[in-house]
């Protein structure tokens, strides 16, 4: 387009060049009319001139992006190779349990934005699954068909100290717990731990000095009935010493300042036991499909 624009200012150059001598006829008023064209013209040069060389710097800009980017494929390319070759030539391996904890910490795939009918429960687990396999962990891709009708996919880890563990990341890092008969549970991550405080007695009178339990499997159904009840016990509890406040605030002496301040103490340190997330119990689970890499 540019040169077809030069090449006609410079035929209407040649022509006003010779159309004063050849064409003596020509009036002031035609001639000025035709300066004011080629002004024009001219303008129009220079501008097509200045956006191809904006046009010019602009190429050039991202080819050398296009080179920079270029050679960082390679290098992640030759990174992958090499990833998969090392896996091709060593077996898959159990975790122990701190292994995969911090494993589960440090993977993003929990984070995954959750998407109906795209990217939901299966998304995760295959995802998770993937990863776990590229960091030489062995995974299993897990199948529940809930008595409702509905499924969930969520996975699994046979650790080397503590046996079968399920996890399922969707949305979350979660310690799942399946009992064919029983609700689906999960634990945050974070939250599941051996010892832990003891939660028995009068929830409405929880000013005595903590006790502590020990529980052989974190990771069994049981636990996580266990946890349940602790977690009711603590919700019993809060509304329970609200309510005492309250009296206490409007004159009662049922309660010294003293238990008041010990059971306000007492719950908060349940609460950091328990965790800031909870999840409630979901569906009974019927049917349980493990597939292992």
């Amino acid at each position: 387009m540019t040169k077809k624009a030069i090449l006609g200012v410079s035929v209407l150059l040649v022509l006003l060049v010779f159309m004063p001598s050849c064409t003596s006829g020509v009036s002031q008023e035609e001639y000025n009319l035709l300066q004011g064209r080629l002004d024009s013209a001219q303008g129009e040069i220079d501008t097509l001139q200045a956006n191809l060389a904006a046009l010019q710097e602009n190429y050039e800009g991202l080819q050398a992006d296009y080179e920079s980017l270029r050679g960082d494929y390679t290098s992640l390319q030759a990174s992958y190779e090499g990833s998969l070759e090392r896996l091709k030539q060593s077996e898959l391996e159990d975790p122990t349990w701190s292994e995969l904890k911090e494993f589960l910490e440090l993977d993003d795939t929990d984070t995954l934005p959750y998407t109906e009918n795209s990217f939901d429960c299966t998304g995760f687990a295959i995802t998770l699954r993937d990863r776990a396999w590229r960091y030489g962990m062995r995974c299993a891709f897990i199948e529940l068909g809930f008595a409702d009708g509905t499924g969930h996919a969520l996975n699994a880890f046979e650790t080397t100290d503590e046996g079968l563990i399920y996890v399922d990341d969707t949305e979350a890092d979660q310690i799942a717990y399946i009992e064919t008969g029983q609700t689906y549970g999960l634990i945050h991550l974070d939250t599941v731990k051996s010892e832990y405080i003891t939660c028995t007695g009068d929830p409405g009178e929880f000013w005595d000095s903590l006790t502590y339990r020990t529980h052989s499997n974190p990771f069994s159904y049981d636990y996580y009935v266990d946890y349940q009840g602790r977690l009711q016990f603590y919700e019993a509890s809060i509304e329970a010493y609200n309510e005492a406040v309250d009296e206490y605030n409007n004159g009662s002496t049922k309660w010294s300042n003293s238990q008041l301040t010990s059971w306000r103490e007492n719950l908060e340190a349940l609460e950091e036991d328990i965790g800031s997330i909870f999840y409630k119990p979901t569906e009974v689970v019927e049917t349980v499909e493990v597939y292992w890499d």
